[in-house]
């Protein structure tokens, strides 16, 4: 295959990943943004919402990029400045995108272990782990900037980020920014599993049996989020690992952006499809909910004709 008929092809892909992470990220925001005093006042909403706006922007910054695929650049024509603020902000947002999964963690094992704790669950305290997600992520990937080779254009992947070639950069973005809070959230969800496993102590309260219950189906659904994060994040490490051995094949480097991508496009897709109430309030604003209960109310009213006796014509 000729190799702008390549990349043009890995582009479209690219656009449309990012159109599906923009549309439904957006649409969360919205809908927990307008409705919120309404409906979506709570810490879990909030984090939702967090998550939500990292990957709008997550594929805001995508797009910046995509004609850089497209186009058959060098090292030589592209603005040095323009890629390193490029890379800086892709990799700040992706960076912040595993921070908010974190807070998320943090949230649920505040709400599942340490439930008694009741200012642990208040929307101070979890305003500043949001906050604090935004801030570690930065100066980490601020730091980057002092090293001139760690945001460089890369012609396999055709875009400017983390370079997997440029080892000292890529290991400190794989070990502050993936593998430590990765390891945090795995090691909170392995606490909270154990818990859910172990509750019954409390069979004798029954609105604690219920927390546990709603805990539970709320912890498989981040964990499928986590899962989709660690799948997806594979082709970068291999990148890094592969390039410490020998040479990596250039068309992993593709392989690894779309797989980003992809990952924060499910990601989106699993936080729209698994909160019942914004789907709810989404569908009512949009008339889709009443047009269903008519439909419903229709075709008991057919039935019911259906089986009542006609009266006689005179």
């Amino acid at each position: 295959m000729n190799d702008q008929i390549y990349f043009t092809t890995i582009a479209v892909i690219y656009c449309i990943l990012n159109m599906i992470t923009i549309t439904f990220s957006l649409i969360i925001v919205l809908t927990i943004a307008f409705n919120w005093k309404m409906h979506f006042c709570s810490v879990s909403n909030l984090l939702i919402l967090n998550s939500s706006f990292v990957f709008f922007l997550y594929a805001i910054s995508c797009f910046i990029q995509t004609p850089l695929m497209i186009s058959n650049n060098n090292n030589n024509n592209i603005n040095l400045l323009f890629c390193q603020l490029c890379g800086f902000f892709g990799q700040y947002i992706a960076g912040t995108q595993i921070f908010t999964f974190l807070a998320q963690a943090i949230f649920r094992y505040f709400a599942t272990v340490l439930y008694r704790q009741k200012i642990l669950l208040t929307f101070r305290v979890n305003t500043i782990i949001i906050i604090l997600g935004w801030i570690i992520p930065l100066i980490i990937t601020a730091s980057l900037l002092v090293l001139p080779l760690a945001y460089q254009y890369e012609p396999e992947s055709r875009i400017c980020f983390t370079s997997t070639k440029y080892l000292l950069g890529a290991l400190i973005v794989s070990i502050f920014i993936f593998f430590m809070p990765l390891t945090i959230i795995i090691g909170l969800y392995g606490l909270i599993l154990w818990n859910l496993t172990h509750f019954d102590r409390f069979q004798s309260d029954a609105n604690n049996i219920i927390r546990y219950k709603r805990n539970i189906k709320v912890f498989h659904n981040i964990l499928l989020i986590v899962a989709i994060l660690l799948v997806c994040g594979v082709p970068y490490l291999l990148c890094i690992i592969i390039n410490i051995i020998s040479e990596t094949p250039w068309i992993l480097y593709s392989i690894k952006t779309l797989c980003i991508s992809l990952s924060i496009a499910l990601e989106t897709l699993v936080l729209f499809f698994t909160n019942g109430k914004i789907k709810k309030t989404l569908y009512e604003k949009i008339g889709f909910h009443q047009t269903q209960v008519q439909a419903i109310q229709s075709r008991k009213t057919n039935h019911i004709n259906r089986n009542q006796i006609l009266p006689v014509i005179s």
